[in-house]
């Protein structure tokens, strides 16, 4: 009889490897999300609030999450990209989000909880998230993001690479910090 030889091609190598990660992770603890155990932070008034910067208030009430924090979400906002990185920019930015989701969307408020600005400005976008935020169990339930509105806090961010990189990233480094 004549004995097969089969090669160990690199498909089966990640299958078999990508297999056996599920499997340890599976009944684990890494499978399920888990409440966020973070102290509230000391400083945050380098976010500017919804009061800072003239927010309109919700046009209906805003509710609290029942579940506790369990992640972080950032996206993506698709708004034009601008080449000024001044506070007045980050704050028209913020106005402008607030009108396109309460006009154009019909939500209460600002969909997102914060807003990160080209110029690296963090700007609280729905009511009450700073204040969730200090807090540190719970937050706002969002508008922005279907079925993940209440797990986590989230932030959007204009796109595009600037001078100001590293400082935007710095940025969203202290905020992912805080939340």
């Amino acid at each position: 009889m004549h004995a097969e030889h089969t090669e160990l091609d690199r498909r089966t190598l990640l299958r078999a490897g990508f297999g056996a990660a599920t499997v340890a992770v599976v009944g684990t603890d890494l499978a399920r999300p888990t409440p966020a155990r973070a102290d509230a932070p000391a400083d945050l008034d380098w976010i500017i609030s919804c009061d800072g910067w003239g927010a309109r208030p919700p046009k209906d009430p805003l509710s609290v999450s029942a579940t506790p924090t369990n992640k972080i979400i950032v996206h993506h906002m698709a708004f034009p990209n601008v080449t000024d990185y001044s506070r007045e920019q980050a704050v028209q930015l913020a106005r402008d989000c607030q009108d396109l989701h309460i006009d154009g969307n019909g939500w209460s408020d600002t969909g997102q909880h914060f807003t990160v600005s080209r110029g690296g400005y963090v700007l609280e976008g729905r009511r009450g998230s700073l204040e969730r935020l200090r807090a540190g169990d719970r937050q706002m339930i969002s508008a922005h993001c279907p079925g993940e509105n209440g797990a986590g806090p989230s932030a959007s961010r204009t796109r595009g690479r600037t001078s100001t990189r590293r400082h935007r990233r710095r940025c969203w480094t202290r905020w992912c910090g805080s939340a």
